[in-house]
């Protein structure tokens, strides 16, 4: 939808929840649902399609509610399901789970010894990202090589809309869950200096560490490169630093990851 708005298509996005992108974060979801009807996308929430025909100029579709949307296309996101019933791997032994995903441990071993998988075919973050450190840690582990067991909580991850919205590490839906007690801070672009010289208006760094310790735990960016922000961040979850650690690294000013480190700056007075 976001891609086909900036090409200048007239777009209509049919949401069945209360926001876009429910999974995410919730300030960063708000900040792309603004800019999506700021630059005309007609967003529709807790609407859900009924129909989608053909019609002589396109598709028409028609919402539970009774209304109907006309247009040239239908793009539907209905998920996916794994390609791995004619691989013969009963045959085998090797287990998978009732969706059909290859169910694997943290060193991407099967339930056959020897064998491994990697990959969406896991249903492990289906992330290019994840897919590739599965395989590493699959080919160390198979020579002998030292390896560090797949942490889910290091795992990147990034919507490539417009702004991007890229997460690392325990979220705010975990925290507000109650699943680890954290502390936060939500420092919007608006006040870089960077972002003021290229017109940028949108967007925020978002970091959790823990009370007392500041170790950091996880991070949102919502930037219009927030795949490339999320880095520094994510080192900081991996190798457990605490966000004066962060706070005392030189940036380049001006410069986006400038917010990283004010972010981190403003933690040390509430952690």
């Amino acid at each position: 939808a976001s891609a086909y708005n900036a090409l200048g298509s007239e777009v209509v996005l049919v949401s069945s929840r209360d926001r876009v992108l429910p999974g995410e974060d919730a300030d960063a979801a708000s900040v792309i649902e603004d800019v999506f009807r700021r630059r005309g996308m007609q967003v529709l929430s807790n609407a859900r399609a009924e129909s989608v025909t053909c019609t002589d100029h396109g598709v028409r579709v028609v919402l539970q509610s009774g209304e109907v949307l006309e247009g040239s296309h239908a793009l539907m996101a209905v998920g996916s399901v794994p390609n791995t019933g004619d691989l013969g791997l009963e045959d085998v032994g090797v287990r998978c789970d009732p969706a059909g995903f290859i169910a694997t441990d943290r060193v991407s071993r099967t339930s056959v010894q020897g064998i491994y998988a990697a990959g969406d075919c896991t249903g492990v973050l289906m992330l290019a990202s994840t897919a590739a450190m599965q395989g590493r840690i699959a080919m160390r582990h198979a020579i002998g090589d030292a390896v560090v067991p797949l942490d889910l909580k290091g795992v990147c991850a990034n919507v490539f809309t417009d702004p991007e919205i890229a997460t690392v590490g325990w979220s705010q839906n975990d925290v507000d869950a109650g699943l680890i007690d954290a502390t936060s801070v939500h420092l919007p672009l608006a006040t870089n200096a960077r972002a003021k010289m290229v017109g940028l208006e949108d967007g925020f760094v978002k970091l959790f560490c823990r009370p007392g310790t500041g170790i950091v735990i996880g991070g949102v960016v919502v930037a219009p490169k927030a795949s490339e922000l999320i880095y520094p961040i994510a080192i900081a979850v991996d190798q457990q630093l605490s966000v004066d650690q962060i706070a005392n690294s030189f940036t380049v000013y001006p410069s986006m990851t400038g917010s990283i480190a004010e972010a981190a700056r403003r933690l040390h007075l509430r952690s």
